[in-house]
């Protein structure tokens, strides 16, 4: 984060066209080549993956026809339908002069950290050699065996998740227009050190919410202020104390903004773990949901690998959502890149708004959250059940509550805790005075259906 501010994060999708290839690649020779397999040359058109085999071992080749100006991918990311059953990487070469073409080792991919990825545009027409090996060019053999899927993406797009990060001094947003542009979710500064809340956190927070989007919120840590571990806990306790209601599953987790050149100077790479790990500790115990660590590229490297379990987000400032961060520590993989602070975003005054992508596709982004994405769907088929207003303060009310009968309303806290019951019917004032700052889940029960709200509560 720029200004000791951390970040509000956002969706879009945007399409690219850059190949995946890293440096590096496995020599085409017998010692790292067991053989063809399978013993086809495939070819394909389709832009929907489709499985080369699930009994690939490291020392197989494969034979691919390939188009000129045409992308095409491989990978054994279960992502996209592969698996992984040891630390696979892929080199691609020109079948008839041997030249290699693009190589990859560990893509990174939050689900499916060690398992290869290339997209690769061919320059020519023929086919192409692709050598799977052990990373560091070993070859195996028999069980376990790894799927390996590809396409040919030509007239697709990949879709990137990506996102924006404000606070106070973005002023008032208009979340709406943020949410017609594309954007779907948004991590927005809660608090930092003890005492001090972002003034718009709570408007954001709400707000964003009722405009559709995916909310998180993070704090901003001082140990410059609370240097011991106590503090930590304090700081911890503190955010707690304001974002907790907000932290659900299926909405982004919490985070900690870790930034500034005292933490080297004044605590050791294991004091600053043990800060670190207590203030992850405390909000995880609170809220069982494991938080994010938002650190810059020198702390990533000086902290102990054992907060690498800790979804890692970086700010590499390359200006390029497809660029990944070039440094990321003791961890062996990243879930947040914050790549730009100069961004123009409908809805958010100025062009100075930090701008941020997800490691990972949309499907990556909601198992990320916790969502249900089993596609069943609620019953909410009785569109006369509306809550308002929502946000609510002191009362709320339902309208035409009444299908085949009485209903009967429960709301219940993030707890799973029923904080009120009523009978209804009709049109009816329900009184929340007796219920703190929060977000409620609202479960209204008829004869024929039961309807899921949310409810946020708001003083």
């Amino acid at each position: 984060m720029k200004f000791f501010l951390l970040l509000l994060l956002i969706v879009c999708s945007c399409q690219l066209k850059a190949q995946t290839c890293g440096s590096g690649g496995c020599a085409a020779a017998d010692t790292n080549s067991t053989g063809q397999y399978p013993s086809a040359t495939f070819s394909t058109a389709a832009s929907s993956w489709s499985t080369v085999s699930a009994y690939m071992n490291a020392g197989n080749y494969t034979l691919f026809d390939v188009t000129n100006g045409d992308t095409y991918e491989w990978t054994y990311c279960s992502d996209f339908g592969g698996s992984l059953g040891w630390d696979a990487e892929l080199t691609l070469f020109n079948n008839s002069s041997g030249a290699t073409l693009c190589y990859e080792n560990n893509c990174g991919r939050t689900n499916c950290t060690t398992a290869p990825y290339i997209r690769w545009t061919a320059t020519f027409t023929g086919k192409v050699k692709l050598l799977t090996t052990v990373s560091g060019c070993a070859t195996n053999t028999g069980s376990p065996y790894s799927t390996l899927v590809w396409r040919d993406t030509s007239g697709t797009s990949l879709v990137q998740v990506l996102g924006v990060d404000v606070y106070s001094g973005n002023s008032t947003i208009n979340w709406n227009q943020v949410k017609a542009a594309g954007y779907t979710f948004a991590y927005a500064k809660a608090t930092e050190g003890v005492g001090y809340t972002d003034g718009q956190y709570l408007n954001y927070a709400v707000n964003g919410v009722n405009a559709g989007l995916k909310m998180g919120a993070f704090h901003f840590a001082r140990g410059d202020l609370n240097p011991t571990n106590a503090g930590a806990i304090n700081e911890a306790n503190y955010f707690l104390s304001v974002a907790q209601p907000y932290i659900i599953s299926c909405e982004l987790p919490p985070a900690l903004d870790l930034e500034g050149s005292y933490w080297q100077t004044n605590f050791t790479s294991a004091q600053l773990t043990a800060w670190i790990q207590n203030w992850m500790n405390t909000v995880q115990a609170a809220t069982g949901i494991k938080p994010v660590l938002y650190i810059g590229s020198s702390n990533c490297g000086y902290v102990n690998s054992s907060l690498n379990s800790y979804p890692l987000w970086r700010d590499d400032l390359s200006g390029n959502p497809s660029t990944p961060p070039a440094n990321i520590g003791v961890w062996t993989t990243w879930a947040f890149n914050q790549y730009s602070w100069t961004a123009t975003v409908p809805g958010i005054a100025g062009s100075q708004t930090d701008v941020n992508v997800f490691n990972g596709d949309m499907t990556a982004f909601n198992n990320f959250l916790g969502c249900n994405n089993t596609g069943i769907q609620e019953n909410n088929a009785p569109d006369a059940f509306v809550i308002y207003p929502n946000p609510a303060s002191n009362s709320f009310q339902i309208g035409d509550a009444v299908v085949n009968g009485e209903s009967v309303i429960d709301i219940y806290d993030l707890n799973g805790r029923n904080v009120l019951s009523k009978n209804i019917s009709g049109k009816i004032i329900i009184d929340v005075t007796a219920l703190q700052n929060g977000v409620y889940a609202v479960t209204i029960t008829t004869a024929g259906s039961v309807i899921n709200k949310k409810l946020v509560i708001v003083y």
